[in-house]
């Protein structure tokens, strides 16, 4: 089969370079966010299971993202029967997950499993294109998943992205066959990343509101007891049920699941399981993604008017820095002195 032209040697047009800044600025910003949010690590737990989803797909493997939540957290969905597969599809998971967690890897090329030429084109090439070029060459020559998983990588190795991006598994089946023209299937590529890159800011920022939810829940709780351990764990632990919750913060079964149903009924987790009795239970944010919840539609609710106590701290606060800045009024100016010059 002839050797397709590699993308960083295509033509530029107002498209593709429009696709280009568009996915550059959502990657971009949802790095930028990742490397400032403490929800880091919780964030980047899901967004491998939507990483890994995408890349069983691109492997025509018939799982949904549902169904690698489902595996990974040990959950039994009522009413949805387990996923029949040939082989073993959930194998490569955790190792990709500790590949993606390396605090340093080594130069993109140390440990590339075939061998690439950089193309003429290489030099001239925006980073971005250069990791899809990659990306392209790797696809042809591999047809298991592990190109697809090596992507968010590479962007951290080529030096796009500062954190590793889980949920930025992107690929097209037909780069394996080089049939498509090579415009039209780099924009894909490049439209796809930036709808990954969105969803992803999309998914961190449930988590934030979820989190000050239940924060703010259990902060109106008389007697809150363990509830703030318990969306510690849920942040590393989404699914959880009394036997596994208990010998972590040393209750009973019982204890477990009494503080489960009270988290649930704070709006701190959603039941799941459908039962009376041995319930399993999500986080919010994980039961949205499984469909378990409906989203939020319309305009986002406006926060709460401050109380007239607040407004009237504020108001004496304000009263106080106008009569100091009427007292110290000319000190600490940065305007020159006026100059008054007698006839």
């Amino acid at each position: 089969m002839r050797t397709p032209l590699p993308f960083s040697a295509l033509a530029w047009t107002p498209d593709l370079a429009g696709a280009l800044a568009e996915a550059s600025a959502a990657i971009a910003r949802l790095d930028a966010r990742i490397c400032a949010s403490s929800f880091g690590s919780a964030w980047r737990l899901r967004a491998s299971w939507t990483g890994y989803a995408t890349a069983l797909r691109l492997c025509q493997v018939p799982l949904e993202e549902i169904d690698i939540i489902a595996h990974n957290c040990g959950l039994r969905l009522a009413g949805r029967e387990p996923p029949q597969t040939m082989g073993e599809p959930f194998e490569a998971y955790q190792p990709w997950l500790v590949r993606l967690t390396e605090a340093e890897g080594p130069h993109w090329r140390e440990d590339l499993p075939f061998t690439f030429d950089p193309p003429e084109s290489w030099g001239e090439a925006p980073a971005l294109v250069r990791a899809l070029t990659l990306l392209d060459a790797w696809a042809r020559v591999d047809r298991s998943a592990a190109p697809w998983l090596a992507f968010p990588v590479i962007l951290r190795r080529i030096g796009i992205t500062k954190a590793p991006l889980p949920c930025l598994v992107a690929g097209d089946a037909g780069q394996r066959f080089a049939l498509d023209p090579r415009p039209a299937l780099l924009k894909r590529l490049l439209k796809q990343l930036s709808r990954l890159a969105s969803d992803g800011l999309t998914r961190l920022e449930r988590l934030e509101q979820v989190s000050r939810h239940g924060a703010a829940a259990i902060c109106g709780e008389r007697r809150p007891g363990m509830l703030a351990e318990l969306g510690r764990i849920a942040l590393a632990r989404p699914y959880l049920a009394p036997r596994s919750l208990a010998p972590e913060l040393g209750l009973s079964i019982s204890g477990a699941g009494k503080l489960l149903t009270r988290a649930a009924r704070l709006g701190l987790l959603v039941e799941t399981s459908g039962r009376s009795t041995w319930r399993s239970y999500v986080t919010p944010d994980v039961a949205l993604a499984l469909g378990l919840v409906p989203p939020e539609r319309g305009r986002p609710r406006l926060p709460p008017p401050p109380s007239p106590t607040l407004d009237s701290v504020l108001a004496a606060f304000d009263a106080e820095m106008e009569a100091l800045d009427r007292r110290f009024g000319g000190l600490g100016s940065t305007k020159p002195p006026v100059m008054v010059i007698n006839d």
